[in-house]
C-alpha cells in the first residue's frame, strides 16, 4: 500500500511540473552577441513581443507583409524596446534586424520561424552575450564584429534598395494611370461639347420673348435677356442684379415657377452665377444664367421669375411668359 501511495504522489507530481514547464515554455530568454543569430518561433494569429535591452531605432524585416500588394509573410511593430511580430502565413522562414540605441550602436540578427501553436515563442527577452575577449585577441573580435556589422549593412541596404526601386515603380505607374484617367476625361469633355453643339446645330435655336425684362424693388434692379434662348433641350435665360443702394444687398436665391401666386409651383433650374455668395455692395452687379428643362412649363403656362431672401420671403418677380 505504501510502494501504491508513493508511485501516486510521484506520478501527479510529475504531472504539476509538466505542467509548469508548459506554462513557462512561450517565455524566453536569449543572449545574442553582435555575431549570433537568434531563433524565434512565431504562428499564425499570435503576436510574439521581442524586449530588448535598450529603445528600438531601426527595424529590417525579409518579408515584411505589404498591405498594398498582399505579399510578405510578417507584420512587424515596435514601441520603445519592444519589437512585436505576427506572422500572416502558416509557414514559412525568414530573417529580422534590430538596431537599438540613440545612434544604432547595437545590431541583433534573427531568423524567424513559423511553427505551430504549441511551439511558439509569446515573449523572447533578449540579453547582451558576455564579449569574447577573454577567450581570444580584441582584435580578431573586434574583426569579426566588423565583418557582421558590415554583412548586416549590406543586407539592409539591399533590402531598402529593393524596397525603393519597387516604391518607385509604383508611384510611376499610378502617375501614369492618372495621366491617363485626365487625357481620356478631357477628351470625352471635349467629346460631349462637340456633339452638344452639332445636336443644336442641326436643332436650330429657338427662343420666346419675355414678358418683362426690367424690374426694380428695395433699391435693386433685375434686369433679364428680352430672349430666352432654347437649344439641346435646354432654356437659357440672362439675368443680371445691381445693388442700387447705399448698403450691402443679399438675396437668399433665384426661383422660376408656374402657376398663379398662390398656386405657384417652383421647376427644377441650374443657376450658374459669376460668382458663388449672393451678396452685393453698393453699385455691384452680378450677372448669371438660368438653364431649365422647357418640357417642364407649357405653353399655356404662366412661368415668373423670383428673387428671395431671408426665410424664402419675395423680394422682387418678373414675368417671363
Amino acid at each position: 500500500m505504501k510502494f501504491k501511495a508513493g508511485t501516486i504522489t510521484l506520478a501527479i507530481f510529475l504531472a504539476v511540473a509538466s505542467s509548469i514547464a508548459r506554462a513557462q515554455s512561450p517565455a524566453t530568454t536569449i543572449a545574442l552577441g553582435p555575431n549570433q543569430i537568434g531563433l524565434v518561433k512565431t504562428t499564425q494569429g499570435i503576436t510574439t513581443r521581442i524586449t530588448f535591452p535598450d529603445a528600438v531605432r531601426d527595424i529590417i524585416c525579409g518579408d515584411l507583409y505589404d498591405a498594398n500588394t498582399g505579399k510578405g509573410g510578417f507584420v512587424v511593430q515596435r514601441i520603445d524596446n519592444d519589437v512585436f511580430l505576427k506572422p500572416v502565413v502558416s509557414k514559412g522562414l525568414s530573417n529580422l534586424f534590430v538596431k537599438t540605441g540613440e545612434k544604432g550602436d547595437h545590431t541583433y540578427s534573427f531568423d524567424l520561424e513559423v511553427v505551430q501553436v504549441s511551439q511558439a515563442y509569446r515573449i523572447v527577452n533578449i540579453t547582451n552575450a558576455p564579449t569574447a575577449s577573454a577567450a581570444l585577441p580584441q582584435q580578431a573580435d573586434a574583426s569579426a564584429e566588423t565583418a557582421m556589422l558590415r554583412n548586416a549593412r549590406q543586407q539592409a541596404d539591399q533590402i531598402l534598395s529593393q524596397a525603393n526601386q519597387r516604391a518607385s515603380e509604383v508611384y510611376a505607374q499610378a502617375l501614369k494611370r492618372t495621366e491617363e484617367l485626365d487625357r481620356q476625361a478631357t477628351a470625352r469633355a471635349q467629346q460631349e461639347v462637340e456633339d452638344r453643339f452639332v445636336r443644336a446645330m442641326i436643332q436650330g435655336v429657338r427662343d420666346i420673348k419675355t414678358n418683362e425684362s426690367h424690374a426694380a424693388a428695395r433699391k435693386i434692379t433685375i434686369t433679364l435677356d428680352s430672349r430666352v434662348l432654347t437649344f439641346d433641350d435646354k432654356s437659357y435665360l440672362r439675368y443680371t442684379i445691381k445693388n442700387n443702394g447705399d448698403k450691402e444687398f443679399y438675396f437668399n436665391a433665384i426661383s422660376l415657377e408656374t402657376g398663379s401666386e398662390k398656386t405657384a409651383v417652383a421647376i427644377p433650374i441650374k443657376v450658374i452665377q459669376g460668382r458663388i455668395e449672393n451678396r452685393l455692395k453698393p453699385s455691384e452687379a452680378i450677372m448669371g444664367i438660368i438653364v431649365f428643362d422647357p418640357k417642364t412649363v407649357a405653353l399655356d403656362d404662366k412661368l415668373t421669375l423670383y428673387v428671395r431672401g431671408e426665410g424664402n420671403a419675395e423680394i422682387a418677380r418678373l414675368s417671363i411668359q
